[in-house]
């Protein structure tokens, strides 16, 4: 039975074994000391070194098992072949071999016959042994030879040790009279010259193991050195690259194998990098541009102001001062969407937010509900029509994308104008009253700090399309400029739809851009400023899709 702790022993609790072996015992922890050892040791290798050791071992393995399936091959046939002659020369032994003496005779029996030079002995039926005169060899009886002898077993073949020597002793019966078997007879041959051809091959086969390794190991560092040759050029270069920080110098190409396709993965990286680096630069001239221009302005006017409140005979009246103030904040807020837009567009890493599944729809509501408080000061109106439109997405990088096409078609659009925004099948459309964009112009509305003619004249960075832009490469999708029907300018994010959304209604207006039907357009005094789909309406509008 196993021994539990009795309630009153201290420290233990009741029910634990007495004694855990397993991941926590001695053994356990030595060995891991053992292979942790064994893998630090490892790792302090050079890839060429451990090529060379592992080529060393297997080799070494293979040659062991070549020399010792030789060695037992050759003293498995050696035995055989000993046996099938031992026990010939036994059984003629057996038919010739006489008695010095009759049986029954007192005194010691000597045998008389052929012996073919080996040592021999007779066990007769009663156990008793009879040699040749003169040997001094006597061979061990068990209980398996007194068989032979009583005619239970045929034969015998068995290696037995006598004084030191061995020897393989061969048992088969022994007849003297017809009919009848008196005992056995044991022939033995010495083992000395099989054990020193044994030794002898092994040797041989040690010492062709021995300089087949060394070889081996001398031509896998040839091996290794030419292989890892390719490598090392690799690491040359990119060590050159690290030195000199030139991205453009390219690590050379040779051949098509695994090695050849590591140096092309490094050259595309190199070539992401020198790609992100020049864009990086770019950013930091026109931003650098960009923003020399209102800081100066900024400076001139508060040193304006400065001086007048330093000299108060020469204070500015009041309407020019007033006036003065409301420039600054308009500067200083046109410089702060400045920056914030510099910083977004400078980051090169993804952004920390999910992709989910979100409806462009409530993206679109409430980039417009954000806007339209923007826009009262031109009493723009944003008149938006929309169907479930589930994409995956970014939604705050949605709604800023969104957002920025608003904000861009509130300012280009007249006073009392009108915004139309479409939504569905993964698509916004948002089209503007301005003056439109010329078609030379429309590629390059969104390059970071391009300003179109039409718009060097109005407040803004040149930014907010750049990051429209980004937002659709980041989703997969893209977005493009183009001509409303009744002029302005449309401007039609395109996101991916999901594979698994299945679609009720095909997505499509009039020519003329007007809102389809079963859709409530906004009131001039709606307090929204956009259009929703009507409450007692139908939900999805009929004939409305992609040709907005």
């Amino acid at each position: 039975m196993s021994a539990w702790p009795g309630p009153d022993t201290t420290g233990w609790q009741q029910g634990a074994p007495v004694e855990t072996a397993g991941i926590g015992s001695p053994g356990h922890a030595a060995a891991d000391r053992t292979s942790w050892r064994r893998r630090f040791a490892h790792s302090h290798l050079s890839l060429r070194n451990r090529m060379v050791v592992l080529i060393g071992v297997a080799v070494a393995a293979v040659v062991a098992v070549v020399a010792g399936v030789a060695l037992a091959s050759t003293g498995i046939v050696l035995n055989n072949s000993i046996d099938d002659q031992l026990t010939e020369q036994a059984q003629a032994v057996a038919r010739t071999v006489m008695p010095s003496m009759p049986p029954g005779a007192r005194g010691p029996r000597w045998l008389t016959g052929s012996n073919f030079g080996l040592p021999a002995q007779i066990i007769l039926e009663d156990g008793s042994t009879a040699t040749w005169a003169g040997q001094s060899v006597t061979l061990p009886v068990n209980d398996t030879d007194l068989a032979v002898a009583e005619g239970v077993t045929d034969k015998q073949l068995r290696t037995v040790t006598v004084d030191g020597a061995r020897y393989r002793v061969a048992t088969v019966p022994l007849l003297f009279v017809p009919g009848r078997t008196p005992g056995a007879i044991q022939l033995a041959r010495p083992m000395a010259d099989v054990d020193r051809t044994l030794r002898t091959l092994g040797l041989i086969l040690l010492g062709v193991g021995v300089a087949g390794v060394a070889g081996a190991v001398l031509l896998g560092r040839l091996i290794a050195r030419a292989s890892l040759k390719p490598v090392n050029a690799a690491a040359a270069a990119a060590e050159e690259v690290a030195r000199t920080q030139d991205l453009s110098a390219l690590i050379p190409v040779t051949g098509s194998d695994e090695i050849a396709r590591l140096a092309s993965s490094l050259n595309s990286m190199l070539r992401a990098l020198e790609a992100s680096r020049a864009r990086q630069r770019e950013l930091v001239d026109d931003a650098s541009h960009e923003l020399r221009t209102p800081l100066t302005s900024l400076r001139t006017n508060i040193e304006l102001l400065l001086r007048a409140e330093a000299n108060p005979r020469r204070a500015l009246p009041a309407n020019d001062r007033d006036a003065l103030l409301r420039d600054v904040d308009a500067q200083i807020r046109e410089l702060s969407g400045l920056v914030s837009e510099l910083v977004e567009l400078a980051r090169d890493e993804a952004p920390p937010e999910d992709v989910e599944r979100t409806d462009l729809t409530e993206i679109v509501h409430a980039a417009a509900e954000r806007v339209r408080r923007r826009a009262k000061a031109k009493n723009v109106q944003i008149v938006v029509t929309a169907v479930s439109s589930p994409v995956d997405g970014r939604p705050h990088m949605l709604e800023r994308a969104v957002t920025n096409l608003l904000d861009n078609a509130v300012k280009f659009s007249p006073p009392q104008g009108e915004v139309l925004v479409a939504v569905g099948n993964g698509e916004v459309v948002v089209t503007d009253q301005g003056p439109g964009i010329a078609p030379e112009e429309r590629l390059r509305v969104f390059d970071r700090f391009y300003r179109a003619a039409s718009a060097r004249g109005l407040p803004g960075s040149g930014l907010g399309l750049a990051i429209v832009a980004d937002a659709a490469a980041m989703h997969g999708g893209s977005v493009r400029a183009e001509e409303a029907p009744r002029g302005g300018a449309r401007m039609r994010l395109s996101l991916p739809v999901p594979g698994d959304v299945l679609w009720s209604a095909p997505f499509e207006a009039g020519s003329d851009g007007g809102l389809p039907g079963g859709w409530d357009e906004v009131s001039s005094a709606g307090p929204a400023g956009f259009a929703r789909a009507s409450d007692h309406g139908p939900r999805r509008a009929r004939g409305f899709g992609r040709g907005l």
